[in-house]
This record gives structure tokens, sequence and C-alpha cells, in this order.
């Protein structure tokens, strides 16, 4: 029997899984600790947005490079106004995964979404 090379790709049974509660805990980590108890500002939204959006892509990138990452954060302001949002995905139900996150202060809402899409 022949041994594999030392160097050679790990099968995808070895290969680290999407790990969906993992994910989700590291989201809400990531946004209480961005946003806290915070007050909404327009102007401090698209920092925030974007600090939110890069920390768990690098994290995801870190942890698992078996994975290509969309990650989403939409932030509102708490006005009493509806919202809706949804998606649709083709992809590969044994390996590909979601994970998501609604956080809730006084004045505004954000939700964040992780997809997972194994390469």
């Amino acid at each position: 029997m022949m041994d594999s090379a030392p160097n050679s790709p790990p099968s995808k049974s070895e290969e680290k899984r999407f790990n969906k509660d993992e994910v989700t805990s590291f989201i809400k980590e990531t946004v209480e600790n961005t946003l806290g108890d915070a007050e909404y500002s327009h102007s401090k939204v698209p920092a925030l947005n974007n600090t939110i959006i890069e920390t768990i892509l690098k994290k995801m990138k870190d942890d698992n490079k078996n994975y290509k990452y969309v990650v989403t954060c939409v932030i509102l302001q708490r006005t009493g106004a509806g919202f809706y949002a949804g998606s649709s995905v083709i992809w590969d139900k044994n390996n590909d995964d979601s994970a998501g996150y609604r956080h809730e202060t006084k004045s505004m809402y954000a939700v964040v979404n992780v997809f997972g899409l194994s390469i």
C-alpha cells in the first residue's frame, strides 16, 4: 500500500467543516463588541458596518481556508419602519451552510449573515 504524499491536500472528510454554532457565536461576539448599546449615528454606520464585516471575514479565512465566505451586514435605525430581507442559494447541502445573528439596541438593529461555500 502506498502512503499519500505529505503535502497532498486533505480529503473532504479531513477538511474542517463549517460549524454553524461556532460561526453564530463569533458573529454575536463581533457585533456586540462593535456596537454594544451604541446610539444610531448615520455618520458612524459605514465604519461600524465595515468593522463587523472585515472582522468576521478575517476570522473565517484564518480559521478555515476550505471555504469561500460571503458576509452581509445591515444596520438600521430603529424607527418603527418595516424591514424584510430574503435570500436563496443553490449549493452543496452536505458541505455549505450559513449562520446569522440579529442585534438590537434602543436605537438600531443589526442583521449579519455569513455564508460558507466549500471550495
